[in-house]
């Protein structure tokens, strides 16, 4: 989805209210992972570049501020995330995961709404789609992994034995 039609649908949804700002955590979170890190300087790029009207006469300036929300931010690394899975260091995934599981477990609601559903519930979908979470199930921490299951209990999905610890 262009970045034009997010920042609408946004405006629209927030009442015009700014969005949820860049979290104190986000640096730690981008500093676990040069991956996660350029994916996301990238999308930033784009989104600041990406003019909010039609009219070429009168181009809005971007200040650094202006980043794309939160879950879509989380959304855009979950999707970097798992396409590099497979050349990722180990470590270097175990260090993002960490730092996503202490935000889900230490975190206020909205920081764990916006991990859940914007970086843990795409990688449970891609796992619909083909992508082997089997592969990483065992590095996310006890409350993703319970996210996850919950997810897929609400969704009416059963979780094989191997994401229940069977």
């Amino acid at each position: 989805m262009p970045w034009n039609v997010i920042r609408e649908r946004a405006a629209e949804f927030t009442g015009g209210q700014a969005l949820m700002s860049t979290p104190a955590w986000w640096s730690e979170l981008l500093g676990a992972s040069e991956v996660l890190a350029e994916s996301d300087r990238e999308e930033v790029r784009e989104w600041q570049n990406e003019p909010d009207n039609e009219d070429p006469v009168s181009p809005t300036e971007r200040d650094e501020e202006d980043v794309p929300p939160l879950t879509a931010r989380l959304g855009l690394l979950a999707g970097a995330f798992r396409r590099n899975v497979p050349t990722m260091p180990a470590e270097e995934r175990r260090e993002a995961l960490g730092v996503l599981e202490r935000i889900m477990a230490t975190e206020g609601h909205a920081d764990r709404t916006a991990v859940g559903t914007g970086f843990l519930e795409p990688l449970l979908m891609a796992w619909d789609r083909g992508f082997d979470l089997h592969l990483i199930w065992g590095e996310l921490g006890r409350e993703s992994r319970s996210f996850c299951l919950a997810l897929n209990e609400f969704w009416g999905v059963k979780s094989p034995d191997w994401m229940r610890g069977e």
